[in-house]
C-alpha cells in the first residue's frame, strides 16, 4: 500500500489544503499478461477473494474485494482512471480503532503518459492474492 496525496482548494473556504488517502494500484506478486489472444491490456482486475486491509500492525473491520490495475502488455502503463474514496475502521492491537480514507479503483486506463522511473506500473498483478497490506 501507498499514499495519494492531493493539494485542493474544493472547500467551503477556498482553502488550498492537502489531502492523503492510502492506495493500493496493484498487489505485489507476479501473474502473467492477458491469456487472451490480440488482447493487448487487462485495465482492471478484482481482487477474486475478500481481503482485509492491513496499516501499521492494525486491520481493517470490515473485507473488502479490490479492483487493481492490470498490464498493458503493448508496452503503455496502466494507471487509475475512476476512483472514490471511502472511510475504512481499522482494530489495533489493545482494542485501539482508527479510520483512515482509502481510494477504491473504479476503472484504470492504458497510455504512455507514464511516470518516470516508477516500475510499479509495469510489474504484474495477482488478483488472487489474499493480502492488502497498507
Amino acid at each position: 500500500m501507498g499514499f495519494s496525496t492531493r493539494v485542493t482548494n474544493r472547500n467551503q473556504q477556498c482553502e488550498m489544503v492537502k489531502q492523503t488517502r492510502l492506495c493500493m494500484i496493484r498487489p505485489c506478486e507476479n501473474e502473467e499478461s492477458s491469456d487472451k489472444k490480440g488482447k493487448k491490456c487487462v485495465r482492471t482486475k478484482k481482487s477474486l477473494r475478500a481481503v482485509r486491509y492491513e496499516y501499521k500492525n492494525c486491520t481493517s473491520v470490515q473485507t473488502y474485494r479490490p479492483r487493481f490495475c492490470g498490464l498493458c502488455s503493448d508496452g503503455r502503463c496502466c494507471t487509475p482512471h475512476s476512483t472514490k474514496t471511502i472511510q475504512v475502521e481499522f482494530r489495533c492491537p489493545q482494542g485501539r480503532a482508527l479510520r483512515k480514507p482509502v481510494m477504491l479503483i473504479n476503472t484504470c486506463v492504458c497510455h504512455s503518459n507514464c511516470p518516470q522511473g516508477n516500475v510499479v506500473f509495469f510489474q504484474p498483478l495477482d488478483p488472487t492474492s489474499s493480502e492488502a497490506k497498507i
